[in-house]
C-alpha cells in the first residue's frame, strides 16, 4: 500500500489490511458473501484502497450471512467477535485497543435487514431501537443531541441498568429483524448509530448478489449495488471533500473508555 502518511493513520491502515485478509479469505472459504461497506467501499471505488484519513475498515453483510460468519468465525485462530454496544466488531486477540472509545483495530460488522411494511411497525421499531441503544449504552454522551432527546436518552439508560447487557442485546437483535419474516422491497441497517436509524432505505436488491472491488493490491468482495449504496450515503461520492474535512469521524454510538 502507499507509505504516504500526510494524515497520521498509516500505522492503524497496516494494522487493519492484514486482519481485513484473513476475514475475506476466511468468508471465502466458508461461503460467506460480505461487502465492503461506508468509508471502506467509498475508498474502494475512489481511491482503490483506504481513503488517506480513514482509520477503520467497515463491512456489511445481510442477515443471513450475518449470522453465519458469527457462529463461523468462532474457529478463526487468533480472532474474537466483540459485542459490548449492539454492534459486533472483529478484532485480533491480542489487541490492546479494542476496549477503548471508539475501538481501534477492528472490523465494524454492519447488518442488513427487511424493513417491516407497515409504517406503524416501522415507526414502533425505530422507537424501541432508540430505546433500546439507550438502555444498553454504559456511559452516555449526550453531545449533538437536542435538550428534548438529552431527557429521553438520559430516562432510557437509568431504565436500562434494570436489565442484563446481554439480555438487552438480544432484546435489539430480535426487534431489528421484525421486517425480515415477509419479502420486503426495502432493507436497512438497524445496528449502526443512533442517527442513521431514521436516515437510510436501501432497495432489497442491491445486495442481490456480489462482486469483487481493488483494494490496497488484493481484491475484496463488495454488493452489486454499490453504486446505489454510495450516492444514497454520500451523493457525489466521487467528488473529494475539501482540505478541512478531510480528517476521521466517528460518530458517538456507544460510550466513553
Amino acid at each position: 500500500m502507499d507509505a504516504t502518511n500526510e494524515y497520521g493513520n498509516l500505522q492503524i491502515q497496516q494494522y487493519l489490511l492484514p486482519i481485513m485478509v484473513d476475514i475475506d479469505k476466511f468468508c471465502r472459504e466458508n461461503n460467506i458473501k460480505y461487502s465492503l461497506s461506508d468509508g471502506t467501499l467509498l475508498g474502494a471505488v475512489r481511491h482503490k484502497g483506504f481513503i488517506p484519513w480513514d482509520d477503520d475498515i467497515d463491512i456489511s453483510l445481510d442477515r443471513e450471512n450475518f449470522n453465519k460468519f458469527v457462529e463461523a468465525v468462532k474457529k478463526l485462530e487468533n480472532y474474537e467477535i466483540i459485542h459490548d454496544i449492539w454492534i459486533r466488531r472483529v478484532s485480533r486477540i491480542d489487541n490492546p485497543k479494542k476496549h477503548v472509545f471508539p475501538p481501534e483495530g477492528c472490523i465494524d460488522l454492519f447488518v442488513f435487514d427487511k424493513v417491516p411494511e407497515s409504517r406503524l411497525k416501522e415507526k414502533l421499531q425505530l422507537f424501541l431501537l432508540k430505546l433500546l441503544q439507550g438502555m444498553i449504552k454504559t456511559n452516555v454522551i449526550y453531545e449533538g443531541f437536542s435538550f428534548k432527546k438529552k431527557m429521553l436518552l438520559f430516562a432510557s439508560h437509568v431504565f436500562g441498568k434494570l436489565f442484563p447487557q446481554k439480555l438487552k442485546q438480544r432484546w435489539y437483535d430480535r426487534v431489528s429483524q421484525w421486517g425480515n419474516k415477509k419479502q420486503g422491497t426495502r432493507i436497512s441497517r438497524f445496528n449502526g448509530s443512533y442517527k442513521e436509524l431514521n436516515q437510510f432505505r436501501f432497495p432489497a436488491e442491491m445486495i442481490d448478489g456480489y462482486c469483487d472491488l481493488p483494494f490496497e493490491g488484493y481484491s475484496f468482495m463488495a454488493m452489486s449495488g454499490w453504486e446505489k449504496f454510495l450516492t444514497t450515503v454520500y451523493g457525489d461520492y466521487m467528488k473529494l471533500p475539501d482540505m478541512n474535512s478531510r480528517k476521521t469521524s466517528h460518530e458517538h454510538v456507544g460510550q466513553k473508555s
